[in-house]
């Protein structure tokens, strides 16, 4: 399906050939997010994200930029995770060349200029804020403050307004030069290429400077010996919570089951969660479950969002549905269903130019290599009614539960009895 192969720079180029498209995503994955920040540079990923579209020296505005991508029908965007940033293009095929030059000034020779670091300021603070007045984006940002505490993983992609203000070129540089080195980042190339696809990439990339690159600092894992809740006051007409815990990390064998767990209660309007919480009391429009890894930790989580006055109802239920897959097991038919769902998910996403470019960059410049679609599948394919089980019964255990909840009210007493002494 790809070939790979890494030039003397140290670039790792992967390219998927659809010959039947006439579109090509072209997409730059970094080794670099905001897990490899400290505290006084909290936010600076994914700043330096919206500088490279400021100018470079080829095309100095961000207006000259935007201009040519518009005016060949294509779109460009970027990305800043924990662990990575990604920036693409997607355009019609006989634009390649352009796509690829658009890119590769980007990485070579960003200007950074003060003036425009300086207005770009007040567009990172209206970023910011416009998450923040939206709970169920920022919902998540309290989530992971309260799952990992005062680390890199529990800090703010975006930083803090006051951090950011104090921002200037040479922080930028300094980054900069700490981890985008072409040996930390993949080149991906998905839909209708040329012959010389190879020889393109080189002209472009090759150049690349060679920086130097560091580690983050890893997770340090902290028993946990009761409940943690955060309330966050905001007057809302709709309560969102998550309640999670602490899960896998990306290498570990159980991640598959988990995925497969996280299916069965929480994707699809078929799920436990969606049946009991919507359809049969109408509690939630929206109600999802699933696992995020990182490279040393995780997260298994639910999000609902739920009628105010039913907020506690919905609560109740929820841990019920986790503590009753423990009890009683997966039947056949959904650990069935669920792997038909995580297959036919999966070949629809792989429609897409803009998910295989990023599967496969976020894949490579994380492991350093590509679990291939048929192998994800033999995997997922390979886990028993007992997996799920022994995994639920890992995982949800009342003293490793956290629960974040945004909305009006003033203190979290109401959710700690039910967390604390909830249905069994």
């Amino acid at each position: 399906m790809y070939q790979l192969v890494t030039f003397k720079n140290g670039l790792t180029l992967i390219t998927i050939d659809l010959p039947h498209l006439d579109s090509v995503t072209t997409l730059v994955a970094v080794g670099a997010g905001s897990r490899y920040e400290t505290k006084n540079i909290n936010g600076i990923s994914h700043f330096l994200e919206h500088m490279f579209f400021k100018g470079s020296r080829k095309y100095p505005t961000a207006e000259q930029i935007a201009t040519i991508v518009d005016g060949m029908g294509a779109v460009n965007n970027a990305a800043t995770g924990k662990e990575y940033t990604f920036y693409w293009i997607k355009s019609s095929a006989k634009h390649l060349e352009v796509a690829m030059d658009i890119l590769s000034s980007q990485l070579k020779e960003s200007l950074l200029l003060e003036e425009e670091i300086e207005k770009e300021k007040g567009v990172i603070a209206e970023e910011l804020r416009m998450y923040r007045d939206n709970p169920t984006r920022y919902i998540w940002d309290l989530y992971e403050n309260l799952q990992f505490g005062d680390t890199p993983l529990g800090w703010d992609i975006g930083g803090k307004e006051k951090i950011i203000q104090k921002f200037g070129r040479p922080d930028f540089v300094k980054y900069l030069d700490s981890l985008y080195s072409p040996q930390n980042m993949v080149l991906v190339l998905a839909g209708k290429l040329p012959q010389d696809v190879k020889k393109l990439a080189e002209n472009f990339f090759l150049d690349l400077p060679n920086r130097s690159d560091y580690d983050f600092v890893p997770f340090k894992k902290l028993k946990q010996h009761k409940p943690k809740i955060n309330v966050f006051y905001k007057k809302t007409d709709q309560a969102n919570l998550v309640l999670g815990v602490e899960g896998y990390d990306r290498y570990d064998a159980e991640r598959y089951a988990a995925r497969v767990l996280g299916v069965i209660l929480g994707e699809g309007m078929s799920s436990r969660l969606f049946i009991q919480v919507r359809e049969k009391r109408g509690l939630a429009y929206h109600v999802s479950a699933g696992f995020d890894p990182y490279k040393d930790t995780g997260a298994f989580t639910v999000y609902a969002g739920l009628k105010l006055e039913k907020v506690e109802e919905g609560l109740e239920v929820i841990i019920a549905e986790l503590l009753r897959i423990i009890k009683e097991k997966v039947t056949e038919d959904e650990l069935k269903k669920a792997k038909e769902m995580i297959r036919g998910r999966l070949a629809i996403r792989a429609e897409s130019t803009n998910f295989l470019a990023e599967y496969f960059g976020t894949n490579f410049i994380l492991d350093r290599k590509i679990e291939e679609f048929g192998d994800l599948q033999k995997r997922i394919d390979g886990v028993s009614l007992e997996d799920v089980r022994l995994v639920a019964g890992e995982l949800f255990k009342e003293e490793k539960f956290n629960l974040q909840v945004i909305g009006p009210f003033k203190n979290s007493k109401s959710f700690e009895r039910i967390l604390v002494g909830g249905p069994r």
